[in-house]
């Protein structure tokens, strides 16, 4: 509702600013009257406002009263998110658990994409890293081309591919673009692959440096020993 309010606010001002910018332009060329200015201004303003609404429902919507756990409100909390990161990071996260649903469900629905899948763990990985971005809530911008660019393109493919595996009549030009369009699903599991590996890579150095520790401190007992 607020992002309504935000567009039509939006485009009564976008209204308001052109009109006079409309007159003193028209008014170059003759002589144009009052209201003429204003329809024109108007019309501006609802361009401005069917094309947000238009974008505004496509995208899913986040429910802001959506029930969240004590134990995950302290979690954030936690490691100093404010209210507006807390509300920002929880539709983020929301909006990429609905796509990984999505690419659950789309990996599954063919051969070549359940081998795709298997071969690289696709569903599983980006699984894996959304549990890793929740646990680091912080690090949210380290995952941006995941979140932003990877999930939604590898869904729009795979759909892509499921209803042109779908038609009826297939031609050499249909096989030819479900060919491409598998090799570019495979690179982006791949990718997928590299993201959850990126976004970990901390946590094993971490975990080597503690294991390189560990050794030096086991090594000289078993010199002893011998």
């Amino acid at each position: 509702m607020f992002k309504k309010i935000t567009i039509w606010c939006t485009g009564m001002l976008i209204t308001l600013v052109s009109i006079p910018i409309l007159a003193t332009c028209f008014d170059i060329y003759g002589d144009w009257d009052n209201f003429i200015w204003f329809s024109l201004g108007l019309l501006l303003g609802l361009i401005y406002v069917t094309i947000s609404l238009k974008r505004l429902k496509r995208q899913p919507e986040y429910k802001k009263d959506q029930h969240i756990s004590p134990q995950m409100l302290k979690h954030y909390q936690d490691v100093g998110m404010s209210d507006d990161e807390i509300d920002f990071f929880r539709q983020t996260m929301q909006q990429a658990e609905a796509q990984i649903k999505v690419l659950a469900t789309n990996m599954q629905a063919l051969p070549k994409l359940r081998a795709i899948d298997l071969n690289h763990d696709t569903t599983k990985v980006s699984q894996s890293l959304f549990r890793a971005i929740v646990k680091d809530p912080k690090r949210l911008h380290n995952a941006g081309d995941f979140l932003y660019r990877h999930l939604p393109s590898i869904n729009e493919l795979t759909s892509k591919y499921i209803e042109i595996n779908h038609h009826e009549v297939k031609t050499a030009d249909t096989y030819l673009v479900l060919d491409k369009s598998a090799a570019a699903i495979d690179a982006l599991s791949q990718q997928i692959q590299q993201d959850y590996a990126d976004f970990v890579a901390e946590d094993v150095d971490d975990l080597d440096t503690e294991v390189s520790v560990a050794q030096q401190q086991i090594t000289p007992d078993h010199k002893e020993e011998d």
